[in-house]
């Protein structure tokens, strides 16, 4: 049995109806699928099947964190994330992607493995820029000394001697 098994939904023998199902994501998931971004995380996953004659609507909600590097700071921090995407299911003669949340599965199909709608939507609700969240009064919770040093060089002002040495040129026609 795959580690991703543990992912399928099985859909079939289900009633119409709404059924509530759970999914818990840590780095195993990511270093399984070789993702190297994150390799440390707890995410709940929620997903809502509403199944109806040809036809499942998944709606899915991710709470959790991620172990993120700061770009800042470069020290690790918990990211919350959280979010809510929702997928079709449709029934056809061949597996096919209509668009991004429409997807077609053959007709003798009893189950999807849900782990690569998991996978993207928790790397899209990751933020682009990851970096310390700010505390109760708005100051960085980032490595103060890291702070220092950086100020610092935005402060420092080095202009390289070549540059006087450009200035005292000029051109004449």
């Amino acid at each position: 049995m795959s580690y991703l098994d543990q992912y399928n939904l099985v859909f079939s023998g289900l009633s119409d109806g709404i059924h509530q199902f759970e999914y818990s994501v840590t780095g195993d998931f990511f270093r399984e699928l070789d993702y190297q971004e994150i390799n440390n995380c707890n995410i709940l996953v929620r997903v809502e099947l509403s199944k109806m004659a040809g036809i499942l609507e998944l709606k899915f909600g991710f709470t959790g964190y991620i172990v993120c590097e700061c770009d800042r700071c470069l020290e690790e921090y918990d990211q919350p994330v959280s979010g809510n995407e929702r997928l079709i299911i449709k029934f056809g003669s061949e597996d096919d992607e209509v668009t991004d949340d429409i997807i077609i599965l053959p007709a003798h199909e009893n189950r999807i493995n849900l782990s690569q709608y998991i996978y993207e939507s928790i790397v899209l609700i990751l933020p682009q820029r990851r970096v310390h969240p700010e505390d109760d009064d708005g100051n960085s919770k980032c490595n103060p000394e890291i702070l220092k040093k950086l100020n610092d060089l935005a402060n420092h002002k080095s202009i390289d001697p070549r540059w006087d040495e450009l200035k005292k040129l000029t051109l004449k026609n």
